[in-house]
C-alpha cells in the first residue's frame, strides 16, 4: 500500500495522514480538557495548602499571645491559686489549640486526599491516550530502537523518539515470538571459509546456510541498522550492520573468532548485496511494525527534559507535534488542486486508488471545542495562515 499526494507524489511519510489528522484531533479533544482539570485541582490543593497554613500560623500565634497576656496579668501575683490558675489557662489553650489544628489538618487531608484522587485519575487518562497514539502518529521525529532477546525469548527492549528537540518519548517494547531469518525473507546464505579434503586440507568458499539463525539484538536508527542473528544453539552469530542512506553494509561472523566477511575480497563477491540489503528493510519493517508487539508501554514523555504529564506540558508537547502536521498539511495542499483540503490518495497492492480527505473547516471545528488551548494549537498548526492560502 502507498500513500499519494493528490497529484500522484508519493508522500514522504508514508501513512494515512488524514487518519492520523482526526486521531490527534481526538487525542487533543480529550487531553486537553483533562489537562485543564488536572491543573485546576493542583490549584486547588496549593490553594487549600496555604489556607491550611495560615490557619495553623493564626492558632499558634494566638497560643502565643494568649500565653503573653496571661502572664503579664499574673506576673505580680505570686498567690499559689493564681499560679494554679495561670498553668490550667495555659494548658487548656494548648490543649484547645492542638484540637483545632487537627480538625484544619484533617479538614485539608481530605480536600487534598480528594482532589488528588482526581489529578491521578485523570494524568493516568492522559498518559493512556499519549500511549495509544504517540508510537505511530508522531511525524519528524528522530527514533531509536535498542531490541535484545535471551534465551531463546522474542525480542524486547526501548523505542525512543524525539521531535525538534522539544518532545522525547521512550517505550518499553516487548514482541509476541522470536522471529527468524527464515520468516523475514526464507533461505539466506552468508559466506565463509571452509575446509575440505581428507589427506590434503584446502580451504573453500561454503556457503552458510542461516536461514534458522533467530534474530538477537537490533539497534535501529534513522542512520544505520545494526542486526545480530544467532543460531539455535548459540554457537554461530552473524552481525550484519548497514547505513540506512547509502545501504553500505558490513557482515561480521562469529564461531571460535570474529571475521569480516566483507573485507574478504576472496569471499565478499559471494555475497548477494541485494538480498542484504532486503533483509535489513525487512528487520525495519518487522520492529517498526506494532502488529508485532504483544506490549508496548509509554514510560517516559518529556518536554523540555521535564514530565509532559506530571508537570501538565501536554498542551507544550500537542503544540510541538501540531507543528509538523501543519508543515504536513501545506506540503499536501501544495499538491492539491483543493486548497481548502487536506486530500491523499491511497493505493492498494492491485494499483486500485482511493482518496480521503479532511477539510480545514473541520479541522477549526475541531479544535474550537476546547477554547483556548484548540487556539494554541491552532496557531501552531499555522491554521490562519492556510486559510489564507485556500
Amino acid at each position: 500500500m502507498r500513500y499519494l499526494y493528490q497529484d500522484s507524489i508519493e508522500v514522504p511519510v508514508q501513512r494515512n495522514f488524514v487518519q492520523d489528522m482526526r486521531g490527534i484531533l481526538e487525542v487533543s479533544e480529550k487531553v486537553c480538557p483533562l489537562e485543564s482539570t488536572v491543573i485546576s485541582a493542583k490549584k486547588k490543593i496549593e490553594e487549600s495548602k496555604s489556607e491550611r497554613d495560615e490557619k495553623i500560623s493564626r492558632m499558634k500565634l494566638f497560643e502565643s499571645d494568649f500565653k503573653s497576656q496571661l502572664s503579664d496579668i499574673a506576673k505580680n501575683d505570686f498567690m499559689k491559686t493564681v499560679e494554679i490558675c495561670k498553668k490550667s489557662l495555659t494548658d487548656l489553650c494548648a490543649s484547645c489549640v492542638r484540637e483545632q489544628i487537627a480538625k484544619i489538618e484533617s479538614e485539608y487531608n481530605t480536600v487534598h486526599d480528594d482532589l488528588s484522587g482526581q489529578v491521578d485519575r485523570d494524568s493516568k487518562q492522559i498518559h493512556k491516550l499519549f500511549e495509544e497514539f504517540l508510537g505511530s502518529g508522531v511525524y519528524s521525529t528522530t527514533r531509536r530502537y535498542t531490541l535484545s532477546s535471551m534465551d531463546k525469548d522474542a525480542l524486547h527492549g526501548e523505542f525512543t523518539a524525539d521531535v525538534n528537540n522539544d518532545v522525547s518519548f521512550t517505550y518499553k517494547l516487548w514482541f509476541k515470538d522470536p522471529i527468524s531469518v527464515k520468516e523475514l525473507v526464507g533461505s539466506f546464505f552468508v559466506p565463509t571459509w571452509g575446509e575440505t579434503g581428507i589427506f590434503h586440507k584446502e580451504n573453500v568458499v561454503k556457503m552458510l546456510d542461516i536461514s534458522n539463525h533467530r534474530l538477537v539484538g537490533v539497534e535501529c536508527t534513522d542512520k544505520y541498522v545494526n542486526t545480530t542473528f544467532e543460531s539455535k544453539k548459540g554457537e554461530e552469530k552473524v552481525s550484519i550492520n548497514m547505513k540506512r542512506d547509502s545501504e553500505d553494509y558490513s557482515i561480521l561472523y562469529c564461531s571460535t573468532e570474529v571475521v569480516d566477511i566483507t573485507k574478504d575480497k576472496a569471499i565478499s563477491e559471494k555475497i548477494s548485496g541485494a538480498d542484504v540489503v532486503n533483509l535489513m528493510r525487512k528487520v525495519v519493517g518487522y520492529v517498526e511494525d506494532c502488529e508485532n508487539y504483544v506490549a508496548s508501554d509509554l514510560e517516559a514523555l518529556t518536554f523540555g527534559g521535564c514530565g509532559v504529564v506530571e508537570d501538565s506540558l501536554s498542551l507544550d508537547a500537542l503544540e510541538v507535534i501540531f507543528g509538523e502536521y501543519g508543515r504536513l498539511t501545506r506540503e499536501c495542499m501544495e499538491h492539491s488542486v483543493a486548497k481548502n483540503e487536506l486530500i491523499i490518495k491511497i493505493e492498494s497492492d492491485d494499483r486500485s486508488r482511493t482518496e480521503q480527505y479532511i477539510s480545514l473547516s473541520e479541522i477549526k471545528t475541531a479544535l474550537s471545542q476546547f477554547e483556548d488551548s484548540g487556539a494554541a494549537l491552532a496557531d501552531a498548526f499555522g491554521l490562519s495562515a492556510l486559510e489564507t492560502v485556500g
